[in-house]
């Protein structure tokens, strides 16, 4: 978990979502495992975000690829044209003060597989970011 201020901007919230990502794509797991946790693991280790990648499949963004890795958010090109990138912030006398929703780059493409970040308030002296999860996007059935 990382400790921020309370005067953190969004900017400041996306570099350090981006910094997580430049540790995944350097096969740093460890590293960004212990710098931001991970809420829904009692025991985090690099095998809570690999089975995330292992059992990632999008046949429209990737048709026919069963491996992925993240890679450089700063060369990905193309993929998940709707790609998300969103901060949220909530009531400041909720005990969760925003979140962050990140898409990640894969195989050099920007997917859909989505990191949640979550901003725990803290009494006056900053925030915590605590990653919440991994997760795929989801279809609505409604939809088709």
């Amino acid at each position: 978990m990382t400790r921020v201020s309370l005067e953190v901007s969004d900017e400041e919230l996306l570099d350090l979502v981006r910094s997580w990502v430049d540790l995944l794509a350097a096969g740093d797991y460890e590293s960004a495992i212990s710098r931001f946790g991970y809420s829904l693991s009692e025991q985090p280790d690099r095998e809570c975000i690999l089975s995330h990648l292992r059992s990632y499949r999008s046949d429209e963004l990737y048709p026919g690829v069963t491996d992925f890795a993240v890679t450089d958010w700063r060369t990905a090109v193309g993929g998940n044209q709707d790609r998300e990138q969103i901060i949220e912030w909530y009531d400041q006398s909720s005990p969760i003060a925003g979140a962050i929703s990140y898409d990640l780059p894969l195989n050099g493409r920007w997917s859909d597989l989505t990191a949640d970040f979550v901003l725990y308030a803290r009494q006056d002296d900053g925030y915590i970011l605590c990653l919440e999860e991994i997760r795929p996007y989801l279809v609505d059935d409604a939809k088709g």
